[in-house]
């Protein structure tokens, strides 16, 4: 007697080893995380130490071309690797001329960064455009 195989359907899940494999780079994401997160405890303790930390995984990205998140990115000072914590590391400001802005500013190196600030969406409306009132 032979084992049996169960036929495949369109659309289902693979099973076993095949999920694992969704994430292609999973050991060199966590190991980018961890330093991450490594930056974030030591920085109170020794800033240089930090911006190493930070210089190892923006290198281990770019070496193996892959994304960092931009909540990450937006943290990490592009020109002298430290993190821009409000209080710590950077400066946090909100600039409103025109469309408003907030404004990172490092205190190490002097770079300053600016992201625009999202406009609130409009409330959608209660009843559909197509019925009368």
């Amino acid at each position: 007697m032979g084992s049996v195989v169960p036929a495949h359907r369109e659309g289902a899940r693979p099973i076993g080893s095949a999920m694992a494999a969704a994430v292609k780079d999973r050991e060199v994401l966590q190991r980018l995380s961890f330093l991450f997160q490594a930056a974030h405890w030591v920085l109170p303790h020794s800033p240089a130490l930090a911006r190493f930390y930070c210089s190892i995984q923006r290198g281990t990205a770019r070496r193996l071309v892959l994304r960092l998140a931009p909540s990450v990115k937006r943290t990490v000072c592009r020109r002298c690797c430290s993190l821009l914590l409000p209080g710590t590391g950077g400066c946090l400001r909100l600039r409103g001329r025109g469309q408003p802005r907030t404004v990172l500013h490092c205190q190490s190196c002097g770079r300053h960064r600016r992201y625009l600030c999202a406009k609130p969406r409009p409330l959608e409306q209660a009843t559909p455009p197509g019925d009368p009132l």
